[in-house]
């Protein structure tokens, strides 16, 4: 049985105008390209144990990491990242599901 897998990114918003429109508007059609879904997306963070460098946090299931790492490099997904990268500052990384 395939895991799934989990793109995890962390982002520092720098210009919310140009990361909407370079960025926002454009990622969902390839995040489902690849059969994958927003599970978060921003929203309200509280800090328990140390914090996160950047504030905002996006976590998407993907159905196995090679539909991860083929939207990531997928050369629309790529042109994305381009075109966002003076808007923000992340990290991102992919993770495998935990199987049991």
């Amino acid at each position: 049985m395939m895991s799934r897998a989990y793109v995890l990114a962390n982002v520092r918003v720098n210009d919310p105008a140009g990361y909407k429109s370079c960025y926002q508007d454009h990622v969902s059609a390839l995040v489902q390209k690849y059969h994958g879904t927003f599970l978060v997306r921003g929203g309200h963070k509280t800090d328990m144990e140390n914090s996160f460098p950047y504030d905002r946090l996006i976590v998407i299931e993907f159905p196995s990491r090679q539909h991860a790492e083929d939207w990531y490099s997928d050369p629309d997904y790529q042109q994305l990242v381009t075109n966002t990268s003076r808007f923000i500052e992340r990290t991102l990384v992919i993770i495998d599901g935990f199987t049991g």
